[in-house]
């Protein structure tokens, strides 16, 4: 699949990027966004294809471990917003990010902070579909299933400040069908929630 940089593009307002990081990593039974992978944090890796694909700007919401996460990416050009209601559920952690946003996002791409193996063309491959077709949801489909990370219109910014309990953004779903855009690594489904799951990521990679 050919991939156009985002360079290529001419928006009137930027495509930014909102990195979810504020959970406790209760099934993990440690810290999972500070794990190692391919020599650096996970998160770090999360940090660096958002900011790789030109998204702008970035924002990491953090929530149970923020000052070791802060630590963690504290090189890198990104904002970080504390989410203190993140025990409430991942819509909190939204609804956090959308409000940090500038009166100038056109988009916004939300990527999760334990899936370290997206590939900055497929962040690429996002906007570039967006940038097409004006989709107010475009999202990679994977071995026939939604995968992440999704870019949303800024017409459903409203509507993302609305959510809540635990579903995050895919509660929008319903009444906003996705543009999907088909991405041929089934690797790309996997989250990072359980020792089994590291393991996985070890393994694929």
């Amino acid at each position: 699949m050919k991939v156009q940089s985002p360079e290529s593009h001419f928006f009137d307002r930027p495509v930014a990027g909102i990195i979810l990081a504020a959970g406790a990593s209760i099934r993990m039974g440690k810290p999972k966004l500070l794990l190692p992978w391919q020599g650096e944090p996970l998160i770090r890796h999360v940090a660096c294809t958002a900011l790789a694909a030109r998204l702008s700007p970035v924002l990491v919401v953090t929530g149970a471990y923020q000052d070791e996460i802060k630590a963690a990416l504290q090189d890198l050009q990104v904002q970080m917003i504390h989410n203190p209601d993140w025990e409430s559920g991942q819509s909190t952690s939204v609804r956090a990010g959308v409000r940090a946003l500038p009166d100038e996002t056109a988009a916004a791409v939300f990527l999760l902070g334990d899936q370290p193996q997206i590939p900055e063309e497929l962040v690429y491959a996002l906007v570039d579909a967006y940038a097409q077709t004006q989709a107010p949801v475009v999202a990679p489909l994977i071995a026939g299933k939604r995968g992440n990370p999704v870019l949303f219109d800024r017409t459903i910014f409203l509507e993302l400040l609305q959510l809540s309990g635990d579903a995050g953004a895919r509660q929008v779903f319903g009444r906003y069908p996705p543009h999907f855009i088909p991405w041929d690594d089934a690797s790309l489904l996997l989250d990072i929630d359980t020792p089994a799951d590291y393991q996985q990521l070890a393994e694929d990679s």
